[in-house]
């Protein structure tokens, strides 16, 4: 029986983005109150979803209407769950835009796309089918370009460009991995189960390895991760804050169902991915803690967080049907990430939106007499710690359990994995040291000149980044309520049961010291010692990384401007083509010579290959045509080809982020097309 809340939950976003950006036309305050209306909306049946899916009354919705293999909804307890939680962070993001968006341009643009983004993550969470979800994380990461490219400064258009190249080349990957797949798996439902074991694993890790190049790229996870510390600084707080906390998870649920429901049986995957999440939350942890910048210090640590979450995905599939603890820590940390980044990016918000600045050495003391601003980053700083008794304490104990419980599985090869826990006690203890350096700087340096007393918050974004800070500590301290219930209502998703566990263990207690005691070391040893200096104002920050030193101006666009280039160059050929066999034809036929032109502007390079080109036709004539005269002059030529590849060059890299975004749409029509019509 089709339970039609489903429907309606994805649809009353997309209705109320035509209404509210109507209404922004008018004043912008509109289109802002047209976005909570619309995330209040689309609450509602979500929480009756999730009340139904606690129940055991969990159901679904097919229309064979709308394409072939028809759009499939379900609503278990981990979807409904993560479909409820994206709206209630939607909520908390419209209500802080009030205070940010004033007297600032664009706003109706921004409520559209954002409401439009909302829709795609609510069917994409709700999504039984992989056609489905693909088609809707589609739409998300095209409706989501907006976000980045908001302010239309040059810094966030070039950002905005990475983003949309990442999206791109992730959307093409996961649609040749889909056309790849058997056919059973793309008519498969999650409801049913993982894949046949008639489906032979060879066939599956190809197209399951370009599936993770997308889903992975939209995480965040190393080595796609290079628009994260870009595109978040370039986009408004409560986007970059939904970007960390909904988005980034969107990629997470696409690899964790390729886990649970596609390469279940597959060995090799899950230990690509665990590896792939040590490589990712260790480096994110590097990067946050040598970084300066206060958005790309979050934008890194959301990047080894997720880290965090991908060791759980393989751990998961390693223990196979012994990863009960490793399915409830990762469904656990993915709920905790998402309420820890909404109250740090939206406090980091605060700040740029009051001083204008990002570096550290211009937001000392920020914090200083703001005491509601303090307990809320207090609470969201504590709780991605892993500070006992909060929330990431429990959920990472839990990661670290179940590690634990491979090694001792493992008759073999041990110390490898035993290597792989001190990185994960050592990724813990760099998640502390960047947030203690954040902590100290906001909140206990002395700023330069004492801040005026003025409100830096709306009434209505302190109770409810209130509301939603005291998550951290509750879920805490009652774990077995909060974090167990969230690994019960993951059960049924990932096909995995529940278990009891002691949290505040000794085993567990003494991991969390030795982070912690080891993020201690860290920010005495590297943030005081090694990048920073103190003069008479208080510390000075020193970021020991330059700008470019990065992977996607040493590696990423270098490799895509030479394929430009070569593209190019081939077009150019292929267009020569038609208009070179015309001439031939002329002077064979009607013994018409072509006309001259004026010399164009070469360079030493064509006019010398052109030389020779034209010597070595001269010897030809002589020898073997017998002085037949020469009718083209290379040097010509080739500078008229080196002319027109100038022009044609920098028409391109004008246009580019153009280009882009009409390919992600034609990719976006194609996706249509091949799931509605083939």
């Amino acid at each position: 029986m089709n339970n039609h809340l489903l429907w309606i939950a994805v649809l009353l976003p997309l209705i109320g983005a035509v209404f509210a950006y109507a209404l922004g036309r008018r004043r912008a305050r509109y289109a802002l109150w047209g976005m909570l209306a619309s995330s209040l909306a689309a609450l509602i049946p979500l929480s009756v979803l999730l009340w139904q899916a606690a129940n055991g009354q969990a159901g679904g919705w097919t229309s064979a209407s709308l394409c072939a293999a028809g759009i499939s909804l379900a609503s278990d307890g981990f979807r409904a769950l993560y479909a409820w939680l994206s709206a209630l962070l939607w909520v908390v993001a419209s209500v802080f835009s009030f205070s940010y968006f004033k007297g600032k341009e664009n706003v109706p643009r921004f409520v559209f796309f954002s409401l439009l983004t909302l829709s795609a993550a609510v069917g994409l969470f709700l999504s039984d089918q992989l056609q489905t979800t693909v088609l809707f994380f589609e739409v998300m990461s095209l409706a989501s370009y907006p976000w980045v490219a908001h302010s239309e400064t040059k810094e966030s258009l070039r950002a905005a460009q990475s983003y949309l190249w990442i999206a791109v080349i992730g959307g093409l990957c996961i649609l040749m991995g889909m056309l790849l797949l058997p056919g059973e798996l793309l008519a498969m439902r999650y409801s049913q189960g993982f894949a046949p074991e008639t489906v032979p694993a060879s066939s599956l890790m190809l197209p399951a390895v370009l599936m993770l190049v997308g889903f992975g790229a939209k995480a965040g996870a190393f080595p796609l991760h290079v628009w994260l510390p870009k595109a978040y600084p370039a986009a408004p707080a409560p986007a970059t804050a939904l970007l960390s906390a909904v988005l980034s998870k969107a990629g997470v649920f696409g690899v964790l169902l390729l886990s649970a429901h596609v390469m279940r049986e597959v060995a090799a995957w899950h230990i690509l991915i665990f590896w792939l999440g040590i490589a990712t939350m260790l480096l994110g942890g590097v990067w946050a803690l040598l970084s300066m910048n206060l958005i790309r210090v979050l934008a890194y640590s959301s990047m080894s967080q997720i880290g965090f979450i991908l060791v759980g995905v393989g751990l998961y599939g390693m223990l196979s049907y012994h990863g009960g603890i490793a399915a409830q820590g990762l469904a656990a940390h993915m709920v905790n990430h998402s309420a820890f980044k909404m109250l740090l990016f939206l406090c980091a918000g605060v700040a740029v939106m009051r001083t204008g600045k990002r570096h550290l050495n211009d937001l000392r003391g920020f914090g200083r007499g703001k005491p509601l601003l303090h307990v809320i980053f207090l609470m969201g700083m504590l709780g991605i710690a892993g500070v006992p008794p909060f929330s990431g304490f429990a959920s990472k104990s839990l990661l670290h359990e179940s590690l634990t419980e491979y090694i001792h599985l493992l008759h073999g090869g041990a110390w490898l994995y035993t290597a792989a826990e001190w990185l994960f006690i050592l990724a813990g203890g760099l998640t502390a040291a960047y947030m203690l350096k954040l902590y100290v700087c906001l909140f206990r340096e002395r700023p330069e000149a004492e801040p005026a007393k003025t409100p830096y918050m709306t009434r209505a974004s302190v109770i409810a980044l209130s509301v939603l800070a005291v998550f951290p500590l509750l879920a805490g301290l009652f774990p077995s309520v909060f974090i167990g219930g969230i690994g019960r209502a993951g059960a049924e998703f990932l096909q995995t049961e529940a278990r009891a566990v002691s949290y505040f263990s000794a085993e567990n207690l003494l991991g969390a010291a030795e982070s912690i005691g080891i993020g201690l070391l860290l920010y005495f040893a590297v943030v005081r010692g090694l990048l920073s200096e103190k003069t008479e104002g208080g510390r000075s920050y020193m970021n020991p990384v330059p700008a470019r030193v990065n992977l996607e101006d040493m590696l990423y666009r270098p490799v895509l401007k030479m394929l430009t280039a070569m593209a190019a160059w081939f077009s150019w050929a292929v267009s020569l083509l038609p208009e070179t066999l015309a001439a031939w034809l002329r002077r064979a036929l009607l013994h018409v010579r072509a006309w001259r032109v004026p010399m164009p502007g070469g360079n030493r390079f064509t006019y010398a290959v052109g030389d020779l080109m034209n010597g070595c036709v001269s010897m030809l004539n002589k020898t073997i045509l017998k002085n037949r005269p020469a009718t083209v002059d290379f040097s010509v030529a080739l500078a008229a080809g080196n002319e027109e590849l100038g022009r044609s060059m920098k028409r391109l890299k004008r246009s580019l982020s153009y280009s882009l975004l009409l390919f992600c749409i034609g990719l976006f029509g194609l996706l249509v097309y091949l799931i509605f019509f083939k």
